[in-house]
């Protein structure tokens, strides 16, 4: 075979494995990298989405750190993943506990509890604002036939308690997502170390406290950071249910990124609002990262 040709097969050999990916590149280059870098310059803009637009710098930013309503927002957001994040970790750790243990019927409850992760957010909006509905809400009439009618709230209404009903919904939609995850983490302690435990005399309560928090520590960052994401990227059950209202009680980063552009067509300022919405959520990456690493180098 001539050197000419087995140096072009060699080329193509080597040069394969990028044509494979070179489609997928494309995707995300078109629909992730594309707007992305488009979007910096429209943050720097004035425009409606009619008059043409109009250079304005970085007065946009300088909005959103005057904008009291942004900080209202940012701070529904905060709260909300505090939440989230404690009410979504304390639960599915307790579950994953508990179905790690010998049950009969176990494969059943996981797969019972897991159900509400591949469902529909508009699908659960719509089903928990029917639930939490004043009038003939299951919930609200659960607490009058059991004699609790004092337990009765206006849950979606009343701007103390509006935010924290929708907690509990993203509650409901995420635990068995990370109760799988402290699954396999708990699967993956290996059985010598409680048995060790327990011939020292440790009870229940530490051995869970000296084995199994210590072991779960990289699973448990895991769990935290995709929560803490989650919240900050949160959209869907807001919008459904709520709109942001009553009086942006329930009001979200990611959502009012959505009524500034497409409700008051403030799209200059919407682009900047979603910058700083990437910084947060960079950060938290970064931090899981950083946390990762640090487990990673004490073991």
């Amino acid at each position: 075979m001539p050197a000419k040709r087995i140096h072009q097969q060699k080329r193509v050999t080597r040069l394969a494995p990028y044509l494979w990916i070179l489609p997928a590149i494309l995707v995300y280059g078109i629909f992730k990298l594309v707007p992305l870098v488009s979007g910096i310059y429209m943050a720097l803009l004035r425009w409606d989405g009619i008059e043409e637009p109009r250079f304005i710098g970085l007065r946009n930013f300088e909005k959103i750190l005057n904008d009291k309503l942004t900080l209202l927002v940012l701070g529904n957001n905060v709260e909300y993943a505090v939440l989230t994040v404690t009410g979504k970790i304390i639960l599915s750790l307790f579950l994953a506990i508990m179905l790690n243990q010998a049950l009969r019927g176990r494969t059943f409850y996981r797969t019972s509890l897991f159900m509400p992760v591949v469902m529909s957010f508009v699908v659960i909006g719509i089903l928990w604002r029917w639930l939490f509905n004043t009038e003939f809400g299951l919930l609200n009439n659960l607490f009058e036939s059991l004699g609790l009618g004092f337990l009765a709230q206006d849950w979606l209404g009343d701007t103390s308690i509006a935010l924290k009903s929708l907690t509990l919904v993203d509650i409901w939609k995420w635990y068995g997502f990370h109760m799988v995850i402290f699954l396999a983490g708990l699967q993956s302690i290996p059985g010598e170390l409680y048995e060790a435990a327990k011939i020292d005399g440790a009870s229940v309560w530490q051995q869970f406290r000296h084995v199994t928090l210590p072991m779960l520590q990289p699973v448990m960052i895991v769990n935290v950071t995709i929560s803490l994401m989650g919240a900050f990227n949160v959209f869907d059950i807001p919008y459904v249910m709520t709109e942001g209202g009553p009086a942006n009680s329930t009001n979200v980063m990611a959502l009012h990124i959505y009524l500034r552009g497409f409700k008051f067509y403030r799209f200059g300022f919407s682009a900047a609002l979603s910058y700083v919405l990437l910084t947060i959520v960079t950060l938290v990456a970064a931090l899981q990262l950083w946390l990762m690493t640090r487990v990673d180098n004490t073991e």
